[in-house]
């Protein structure tokens, strides 16, 4: 039988068993070497906000923190 990928749609080479997460999106059990793992960084405060905020801070050069988030979906709420 031919095979569709080289490595199974998983990044598991040599290792017997992974753990399992939940996808963000659904919530379905994934193990987490098949899950499609995004990163993503947005502000903290909306755009309408910042610029409020920047008039209304004390300190000239006051860059507002961004908040990172790794986000994990199964194959199917990733496509």
């Amino acid at each position: 039988m031919s095979k569709k990928r080289r490595n199974g749609g998983r990044n598991k080479h040599g290792r017997g068993h992974t753990t399992f997460i939940r996808c963000d999106n659904c919530g379905r059990s994934v193990p987490k070497d098949k899950a499609i793992k995004r990163f993503q960084v947005r502000n903290m405060v909306e755009a309408g906000c910042q610029r409020d905020m920047r008039e209304a801070s004390v300190y000239e050069t006051y860059t507002l923190p961004k908040l990172y988030m790794k986000l994990q979906y199964c194959v199917s709420c990733a496509i």
